[in-house]
């Protein structure tokens, strides 16, 4: 569209020299009004188009984070007798091409850090799962939890399935992998961007079966 406009002045400034018109007749006013409408309706649906792609690189990028640290984390699981205590401190050593922060500490949007939180599912005292936390520079928060085994509600703290109070959860009552995700704002801010967050959420806390499908974390 842009060229066929640019190819129609062309067209007229060669008829002008042809009628006897000079080069420095140039173009009018209205037709560089035209171009430069042309130009602004051009950035009005390239801009948010890019900003899109952007937002969505980003939070592919954190995603894949998480994806790789706990694939790091399910190979500690196994040399650690089948048990994700302690996993914090191993993944430090055996995976140190990740950040790898505390269960109460939010890892730096758009890092290769996460937030890492061993967790009890089916018994106090089982660590048979795991939380991993990551922020995207969108200002989404991201978590996926493995469980090795089937949650039930147990009194300490862990992945409860309970349907209220803190640390009840929904949508993962097997075992398997699940992802949930949270837009910071209001009372949810940056720094509680953790892997412990949904445990302790004052109301059940949302999982979905994939990135796509990821529960609205509460």
């Amino acid at each position: 569209m842009f060229q066929t406009v640019l190819r129609r002045l062309r067209d007229v400034q060669t008829t002008r020299l042809e009628d006897g018109g000079t080069a420095e007749a140039g173009f009018t006013l209205i037709e560089l009004m035209v171009v430069l409408l042309i130009i602004a309706i051009l950035l009005a649906i390239a801009i948010p188009t890019f900003l899109g792609v952007t937002g969505s690189a980003n939070d592919r990028a954190t995603q894949s984070n998480l994806t790789n640290g706990l694939t790091e984390a399910s190979a500690v699981y196994q040399g650690n007798n089948q048990s994700f205590s302690g996993i914090s401190a191993a993944l430090v050593s055996s995976a140190p091409e990740f950040s790898w922060y505390d269960n109460s500490v939010s890892a730096p949007a758009g890092s290769n850090g996460m937030s890492i939180n061993p967790v009890d599912v089916a018994t106090s005292g089982d660590a048979q799962g795991v939380v991993l936390a990551g922020l995207s520079k969108t200002g989404y928060c991201w978590w996926v939890v493995q469980l090795n085994a089937t949650p039930t509600t147990i009194p300490t703290s862990g992945f409860q399935t309970a349907a209220t109070g803190v640390g009840s959860q929904t949508g993962a009552a097997t075992a398997g992998t699940f992802y949930a995700k949270k837009l910071v704002g209001g009372t949810f801010t940056a720094s509680k961007c953790t892997a412990s967050y949904p445990e302790n959420a004052a109301g059940p806390f949302a999982w979905g079966s994939s990135y796509s499908s990821a529960g609205a974390a509460g």
